[in-house]
């Protein structure tokens, strides 16, 4: 109960207007980060003089102060559409903090404190002039740094900020014995990915203040905003162009294939949304995409079209079956650096230092081993397509169902959880029956 009165009373101390003499001094950054750092000092030594240290608990059990967000969720759980564009035209604060791991012997706890305050205020300071917000990381990995903790801070008003980050207590190891310390802040040499990434987002600490931005713009370690639409619309340029060399190759008329092609992308993608949204319905979530949304509406689409318009179904797919692959090759480039459908923090040689949106570590590269699989795969199909001729429709089969297959396997890896263990073996199964009985077809 002590940690909760301490952070309501720091909560609720005022800013008192300052002398007249050093009205000009207060309003540059300069001092006022220096009187920020100073305030925080103070806090310090009072926690030290009124919490035994016998008896003082975890950072991650601290009551919340003002404004503490544990994980930036509430953009997605909160409301629709509406809160969705509200939330995405809302100005934030993006800071990130940078720490090495400390030497465990298993994952641990750590919480960062972000403190903020807006510089160029004239007179007293109002709520949204000033936040506190804590960040925690619930498995610290030992060896997967230099790690990046992003806190995106919402409700405050715009501008620009002097922003100050430290740790909280010390953390005990989630298994295996506690060790002095719990991490170091990164002031090492860092490998060239990183140091690119903490010179592309602003550092808590920073000489230069930090300036809200809208959410979609915002910089964060290891990620390139809009990242995923450029890389998507880019695999569905690359899936035309293998499409009509294919269709070249075999002397087709270009016309009637395009129109199938098109159509069945655009239904496609409406696809792709309407499979996330029913996916996380529980959850209220509209910002992401589903690829088995995208090849169900697709693959629908074009069973229709493919009728009406009387274009053999086997040729199609067989002509379209390279580019696929190689579009979804790409979009999964996209995917890695927009943070999404990654795999978990690792201290093995293998990872490849990512993000997941607001922790960046070294990571299992999921998103880029499903993209060397689907790459692999259409190269595959296109040089058999080119080679032996379409096959009525075995080749598509053939390579998706290796896809789905092999994806399988990769989606055990990824951090986040899967909704049934049952599904992805009925899945495998089916995939390898489908692909056995193509093989047969095109070995007769």
């Amino acid at each position: 109960m002590s940690a909760s009165r301490e952070d309501e009373q720091s909560c609720s101390l005022s800013t008192a207007p300052q002398e007249k003499g050093m009205e000009c001094r207060d309003e540059h950054p300069y001092w006022q980060g220096i009187a920020l750092a100073g305030e925080e000092k103070q806090e310090e030594m009072r926690s030290m003089t009124r919490r035994p240290p016998a008896r003082r608990r975890p950072a991650v059990d601290a009551a919340p102060r003002s404004d503490v967000v544990q994980s930036n969720t509430s953009a997605r759980t909160s409301g629709g559409f509406t809160t969705l564009l509200e939330s995405a035209t809302q100005p934030i604060l993006a800071v990130s903090y940078w720490f090495d791991p400390a030497t465990h012997l298993g994952p641990y706890p750590v919480t960062v404190r972000f403190s903020g305050r807006r510089v160029g205020v004239k007179g007293r300071l109002s709520s949204g002039d000033r936040f506190v917000q804590d960040e925690t990381i619930e498995e610290v990995v030992p060896g997967s740094g230099p790690i990046s903790l992003t806190a995106r801070v919402r409700g405050i008003n715009a501008g620009s900020w002097v922003v100050t980050a430290h740790m909280q207590g010390s953390a005990t190891p989630t298994r295996g014995p506690r060790e002095q310390g719990n991490a170091t802040p990164a002031t090492g040499p860092l490998r060239p990915a990183a140091r690119l990434w903490r010179r592309w987002a602003p550092s808590a600490g920073s000489v230069e203040p930090v300036r809200t931005c809208l959410t979609p713009f915002a910089h964060v370690p290891g990620i390139i905003p809009g990242i995923w639409g450029a890389m998507a619309t880019l695999g569905i340029a690359v899936a035309l162009a293998l499409q009509f060399l294919v269709i070249a190759g075999d002397h087709l008329a270009l016309g009637p294939w395009w129109a199938v092609t098109l159509v069945a992308i655009a239904v496609g993608i409406l696809g792709a949304k309407v499979w996330f949204i029913v996916l996380y319905r529980r959850e209220r979530r509209m910002e992401g995409w589903c690829i088995q949304g995208f090849i169900t509406g697709a693959t629908l689409a074009a069973a229709i079209l493919l009728v009406v318009l009387d274009v053999p179904a086997g040729v199609f797919l067989d002509v379209t079956a390279p580019g696929l692959l190689f579009a979804m090759a790409v979009g999964r480039v996209g995917c890695f650096f927009a943070g999404c459908c990654g795999g978990p923090p690792t201290a093995s040689r293998w990872g490849v230092w990512s993000s997941d949106q607001r922790v960046g570590a070294r990571r299992i590269p999921t998103q880029l081993l499903e993209s060397v699989l689907a790459l692999s795969l259409g190269l595959g199909v296109l040089v058999a397509v080119l080679g032996h001729g379409p096959a009525g429709g075995a080749f598509f089969v053939g390579g998706l169902a290796a896809y789905i297959l092999g994806r399988q396997g990769i989606l055990h890896l990824r951090a986040e959880p899967r909704k049934t263990r049952l599904g992805g073996l009925v899945t495998a199964a089916l995939a390898a029956l489908v692909l056995i009985a193509a093989v047969v077809f095109l070995a007769r």
